[in-house]
């Protein structure tokens, strides 16, 4: 009896270690495809300002640690992405969310400008601490967003036309 019961603990034993490694080799093999393709399985960001939803804010750069390797991503500025500039109301709540947890989230903006159809910062970014709002007044503006996550920081920007005409509308 005594022996029936070592053996059938001995298999418990090894059914659990194989479980275990089963686990890592998963987890190491799931790191493995997400750090050769980042762009896929990098955290979604959504922002949102008033009834306004902005469809694909660019990314403008990363740096992500996945459990087997570092990836980093060089980070551009918003002369180098294509903005389009979306309508808002002054003074409308800024919701930006991302699909993972952060830790921290920083928003800087600048005024922009329209140059070739395309809206780049015409000035250096200040970090909004104490209000995420539109500003109240008209123009056309660039943010800039910084997560920083427990794997790593994303860099993206969005640009904003903000009018007080759109509110009769």
């Amino acid at each position: 009896m005594n022996r029936i019961h070592n053996r059938t603990m001995r298999r418990y034993a090894i059914a659990f270690v194989l479980l275990i490694l089963a686990g890592y080799i998963s987890v190491f093999i799931k790191d493995t495809i997400d750090s050769r393709n980042p762009e896929v399985s990098l955290p979604i960001i959504n922002v949102t300002t008033g009834y306004t939803y902005i469809p694909n804010v660019p990314r403008a750069g990363y740096e992500w640690s996945f459990r087997t390797k570092k990836l980093m991503a060089p980070y551009v500025s918003s002369i180098d992405i294509p903005l389009i500039a979306y309508d808002a109301m002054p003074d409308e709540p800024i919701l930006i969310g991302f699909t993972v947890p952060h830790r921290e989230l920083h928003l800087y903006e600048s005024e922009g400008v329209l140059i070739n159809g395309r809206v780049v910062a015409s000035g250096d970014f200040t970090e909004k601490k104490y209000s995420d709002n539109t500003p109240n007044e008209e123009g056309i503006y660039v943010y800039k967003v910084v997560a920083i996550f427990d794997q790593g920081t994303i860099v993206h920007y969005f640009a904003l036309d903000v009018s007080a005409s759109r509110a009769s509308i």
